[in-house]
């Protein structure tokens, strides 16, 4: 019973917008799949709960699913967004915290991990 009162505010504040400056784009992406995480993990814990023997039994999957969407789609939108430490965009210059970028290649010895960031980007 508890997991339904928390689906039910949890799908009740999924109906509120969400407004954002245009400042605050990033934060905005990084919500809406947040929120889109949610929405495919609760539904993919609703499948497998419907594939077991006793379904009203198990509505944890529901909740494990809405949980693990939120952090995967959370994690997605900060991966998408800023990849350089300092963004210079329109004459403002705004912070982040640098994405690295794993790459995998050839070397004399055979293949080696690449780890690089990007410390300053720019649209010109």
């Amino acid at each position: 019973m508890k997991t339904l009162k928390v689906m039910v505010v949890a799908g009740m504040l999924a109906l509120f917008p969400v407004q954002a400056s245009a400042g605050d784009y990033e934060v905005q992406n990084v919500m809406d799949d947040a929120l889109y995480g949610a929405g495919v993990g609760a539904m993919v814990g609703l499948g497998l709960m419907l594939l077991t023997d006793k379904p009203t039994n198990n509505w944890n999957y529901v909740s494990r699913g809405l949980g693990i969407g939120i952090i995967a789609g959370a994690a997605y939108g900060v991966a998408r967004s800023s990849k350089a430490f300092a963004q210079i965009e329109d004459g403002e210059i705004q912070l982040g915290m640098p994405t690295p970028q794993v790459a995998f290649q050839e070397t004399s010895v055979g293949l080696g991990m690449v780890v690089s960031t990007d410390l300053i980007g720019g649209h010109f």
